[in-house]
């Protein structure tokens, strides 16, 4: 079946404020009902689509099975993101300085980005909560620091007096951008500073993903845009 969604997004992607009045529109991918195996606490198990349902006899004795009829868009959302499988858009994003690689962000509008699949599985009959990315808030200076430094031992040792000039050069501009961090990326929330490649690495694992089609900056249309401006101001 087919259904555009309409939903809230917060101010600002991984907040949870919503002053500014935003939404968003979603086309629904997904069953019309969805079967849902609880557990004693209300807590989703397993989800079902009809055609998938396993026969009565299969199923345990204790086994609360409940058909999750939806009738708002809040519980096709809740759907979507228990049982349906699809590809949001990824876009190039830049971001620190100019000269270092951009980054691959997921379209921060796309529900699920927007919603929690946590306390959906918790209590699907429960009103839907922004997503609260603690993992990436964690992500401190300190925390930073630490990668870098990684980085750097791993990194000591590979420039020689005796290399092709271009080649120490390159290690000695990784190596310096290394020590920069997280000062060139002031501006930026630490969860979108990206590493520098360093000259070993042959391809970037951001943009060289045959599985991944990624929308390049020059490419955005203004609806990607749009949804792009849920990024922090320092984002372009």
């Amino acid at each position: 079946m087919t259904r555009t969604l309409t939903y809230p997004i917060p101010d600002e992607l991984y907040t949870t404020t919503r002053t500014l009045g935003k939404t968003s529109t979603q086309d629904y991918i997904g069953p019309e009902t969805l079967w849902l195996y609880l557990n004693d606490d209300g807590r989703i198990m397993q989800t079902f689509a009809p055609e998938e349902l396993p026969p009565v006899e299969s199923r345990g004795l204790d086994d609360t099975v409940v058909e999750f009829v939806p009738e708002t868009d809040e519980d096709y959302i809740k759907i979507m993101i228990l049982h349906s499988h699809w590809v949001p858009k990824e876009y190039e994003v830049n971001v620190g300085p100019e000269d270092d690689p951009n980054i691959v962000v997921t379209d921060p509008t796309d529900i699920i980005m927007v919603f929690d699949e946590v306390s959906i599985v918790e209590d699907y009959t429960a009103p839907l909560e922004f997503r609260d990315y603690q993992k990436y808030k964690d992500r401190s200076d300190e925390f930073i620091r630490g990668v870098r430094d990684s980085m750097l031992v791993e990194s000591d040792g590979r420039v020689s007096e005796d290399m092709p000039e271009s080649v120490k050069q390159a290690w000695l501009t990784f190596r310096q951008k290394l020590r920069d961090l997280p000062v060139t990326y002031a501006d930026v929330p630490n969860w979108l500073i990206r590493f520098p490649l360093s000259p070993d690495q042959k391809t970037d694992p951001d943009f060289d993903d045959p599985e991944v089609s990624v929308i390049m900056i020059a490419d955005r249309t203004p609806e990607d845009q749009a949804a792009l401006d849920q990024l922090p101001p320092s984002c372009t």
